[in-house]
């Protein structure tokens, strides 16, 4: 008891005494006003997996800490809140040769003082969590520093609520000491003791714990597939779609509308995306196709596309999370652009976005020069033959871009990384040169650093994945996860959160859609799980590791002409 109140003292202020009733916890300053703990429902209420880590890889205090509105999310109250109760979590973390940690403090801005202390300290490629008691600014933020780089994912248990007391609230030492003193005493336990000894022994535990493993190994986890859920059946859509998880946990997709010829987004308004709202974004001409989502470093989402009609590459800045308003800019307007684009948030927050350039059969990338992309630098990354196909890119643990493509005149897969943020100079190499491969690429950086890939063999029609042993790709390991008729078209990848790869893609022979699950970082072993199959189903597949860290993937129904959604699930205990 006396270990609990003093953490919470400490966590909410100067406190001089504490109140036992039914209102929880509460410790009470010298001003006669105290803070009771609020126990809410655990939810999650910060997860920065679907951007940037936080954090800077430099000296101590060069990283912008991460500031969060946490009055007013979920049951916490707008106002009256003193401090709140986390659990938090880095996961992918960076860390130089002194290690990494991570503090927790209120803020009215990311300039706020910091204090010099830590709530959870890691080395690189750790996940580690801790309980974090910490108090609010005055306008309901907390802020979250990060010495290294790490993605963090907190889950609110309680909050503190300010209320002001008279000192007959409050219960002194000596007044805790009476109320206890016809409480339970050593009869009483010697009573339960007796009544303990008679029920499960260690003997039971042992054969418990034997039945529970034998279980286990005959029943592995398993991932399972939830119903679909049609998002939009309004004419023919869903093509080209693209998926993240918004600053509010829920799916945030963009797709193309081609029965009208429009860019569109559904916002999902709960995390398995069961129902959600749509917006038509750009609607000038015959726009939408080959798009890809960030959420950008104010919370809301951006979008790179092709626009038809001109021939342009644009982008949408969406004005807020569910995207009902938005600004478009024309990024590339010389000749035939804008096909394959994909697109991520950079270390300086800007977007950067690769594409092709179907005038001159070129890879090239755009770097915008502000969080909205109004302003950008291009450059042309790769031009021998035609290169750029199905392009994909992910920043690098260095802060600089990497870039999966297929070549079209070698029938290779090639990486280009980028030596600096803004891509004007890059290195290339060709990771699997046998045969026709390398179409359909996705890559994402794994908890390790270094890049890895899904991509379609079209020689032998089967699903690969190269897993970069450098986070400059200059090598890899390459693995046919499912090679059972021709498989991996429209491949999506992302990391899960036992850190290891998880890949949609489209099943041509069925008319599915699949998912592999990998069993280690690298790939090299894998189960396949049948998503949905009714139908010609699973083109344009986009994958995401959702605020419950299940894969959600959004996709396009062949047969219906929908977008849909679809999440797996563990059986076996969670993940």
């Amino acid at each position: 008891m006396n270990r609990l109140v003093r953490s919470r003292w400490a966590a909410i202020g100067a406190a001089v005494a504490v109140t036992l009733g039914a209102g929880g916890l509460v410790g009470v300053n010298a001003a006669s006003t105290s803070s009771t703990l609020v126990p809410i429902t655990p939810a999650r209420v910060l997860d920065t997996r679907s951007g940037d880590r936080v954090g800077a890889l430099d000296v101590a205090g060069s990283g912008t800490p991460y500031r969060l509105k946490i009055a007013g999310t979920g049951d916490i109250p707008a106002s009256g809140v003193t401090g709140v109760s986390l659990n938090v979590t880095a996961v992918d973390t960076r860390a130089n040769d002194f290690g990494g940690y991570v503090t927790v403090y209120p803020c009215t801005s990311t300039t706020s003082a910091r204090p010099d202390v830590s709530n959870l300290n890691f080395v690189s490629g750790q996940t580690l969590a801790n309980a974090v008691t910490v108090p609010v600014s005055t306008d309901g933020h907390i802020c979250f520093y990060v010495y290294g780089t790490a993605h963090l994912l907190a889950d609110a248990s309680g909050y503190y609520a300010g209320s002001t007391s008279s000192t007959a609230d409050a219960y002194t030492k000596a007044e805790t000491d009476a109320l206890l003193d016809g409480k339970a005493d050593q009869t009483d336990l010697d009573t339960l003791t007796t009544t303990v000894d008679a029920k499960a022994d260690q003997t039971d535990l042992d054969t418990l714990t034997t039945d529970i493993s034998t279980r286990i190994d005959a029943t592995p986890f398993q991932q399972l597939p939830s119903a679909p859920n049609t998002i939009d059946s309004s004419g023919t859509v869903g093509r080209y779609t693209s998926m993240a998880i918004g600053v509010n946990g829920y799916p945030v997709i963009s797709y193309y509308d081609e029965t009208n010829g429009d860019l569109k987004v559904a916002a999902c308004t709960n995390p398995t995306c069961t129902t959600s709202t749509t917006t038509a974004i750009d609607t000038t001409g015959d726009v939408g196709t080959h798009t890809s989502i960030a959420i950008g470093v104010d919370g809301n989402p951006i979008i790179s596309y092709r626009d038809g009609t001109n021939r342009d590459l644009k982008v949408a800045a969406c004005a807020n999370p569910t995207c009902t308003t938005s600004t478009t800019t024309a990024i590339d307007t010389t000749g035939d652009v804008g096909s394959f684009t994909s697109i991520a948030i950079g270390i300086d927050g800007y977007p950067v976005i690769s594409y092709y350039d179907g005038t001159n059969g070129d890879l090239k990338v755009a770097a915008c020069t502000n969080p909205t992309c109004t302003g950008t630098t291009r450059t042309t990354v790769d031009s021998i033959g035609i290169v750029g196909y199905n392009t994909s890119i992910a920043i690098g643990i260095d802060g600089n871009p990497v870039i999966s493509h297929y070549d079209y005149t070698n029938g290779d897969l090639e990486v280009a990384v980028c030596t600096n943020p803004t891509c004007t100079s890059s290195t290339r190499t060709a990771i699997d040169t046998t045969g026709l491969v390398g179409m359909f690429t996705s890559i994402a950086i794994g908890i390790d650093g270094n890049p890895v890939i899904s991509y379609h063999d079209y020689t032998n029609g089967d699903l690969e994945v190269a897993a970069c042993t450098n986070p400059t790709c200059t090598s890899s390991t390459r693995t046919a996860i499912d090679t059972t008729g021709t498989v991996g078209w429209a491949t999506s990848i992302a990391i899960g959160v036992d850190g290891n790869p998880v890949i949609s893609y489209s099943d041509e022979t069925n008319g599915d859609l699949k998912v592999a699950t990998c069993a280690n970082r690298t790939c090299t072993s894998s189960t396949t799980t049948t998503i949905d199959t009714t139908g010609t189903v699973g083109w344009d597949s986009s994958i995401a590791i959702g605020l419950d860290g299940n894969p959600v993937v959004s996709y396009y129904d062949r047969t219906d002409e929908d977008l849909k959604v679809a999440r797996l699930w563990w059986m076996t205990g969670g993940r």
